[in-house]
C-alpha cells in the first residue's frame, strides 16, 4: 500500500473509531452502573484522599468501565429487547385481519430470534434510552 493512502486508510479508521465511540452506551452516565457505584461508596471526601488513591483508582476504574461496557449494561438490557421485538412483530395493529396474522405467524416466528439479537446489540452498545415503563 503506498504511504500516502496507508495514512489515509488510518486516519478514516480514527475518524471512525471515534464517530462509534461518541455513541457508545457507556457515554451516557446512567448506563455506567458499576463505575457510579465505586464513585459513590469508594470516592474519598478530601482532596489529599482523592490524590492518595489516585493510582489505584485509575486502573480500578478503568476496570469497571470495561466491565459496564461488555458485561453490566448489555445485561441490562435484556428487557427492553424483549419489549422492543413483542412491539414491532408480536403486537398485531388495529386494522391487521386475523386471517393476514396468521399467514404472518411462522414469518413472525422465524424473524423474532434475528429480530431480538440485533436489537439487543443496538441496545447494548449503542446510548438508546430505555423504554418507557408501563403502568
Amino acid at each position: 500500500m503506498p504511504d500516502g493512502l496507508q495514512r489515509r486508510a488510518l486516519r478514516a479508521a480514527a475518524v471512525l473509531a471515534l464517530s462509534v465511540v461518541t455513541a457508545c452506551a457507556v457515554m451516557r452516565s446512567d448506563n455506567r452502573l458499576t463505575l457510579n457505584a465505586l464513585d459513590e461508596h469508594l470516592s474519598p471526601s478530601s482532596t489529599a484522599g482523592r490524590w492518595a488513591v489516585a493510582p489505584v483508582a485509575l486502573p480500578v476504574g478503568l476496570v469497571a468501565l470495561v466491565a459496564d461496557a461488555f458485561v453490566v449494561h448489555p445485561a441490562t438490557v435484556f428487557d427492553d429487547t424483549w419489549g422492543d421485538t413483542v412491539d414491532w412483530l408480536w403486537t398485531p395493529d388495529p386494522d391487521e385481519s386475523r386471517f393476514r396474522r396468521a399467514v404472518l405467524l411462522p414469518l413472525i416466528t422465524l424473524a423474532t430470534p434475528v429480530v431480538y439479537v440485533g436489537d439487543w446489540f443496538r441496545r447494548a452498545f449503542f446510548a438508546v434510552p430505555p423504554r418507557e415503563s408501563e403502568p
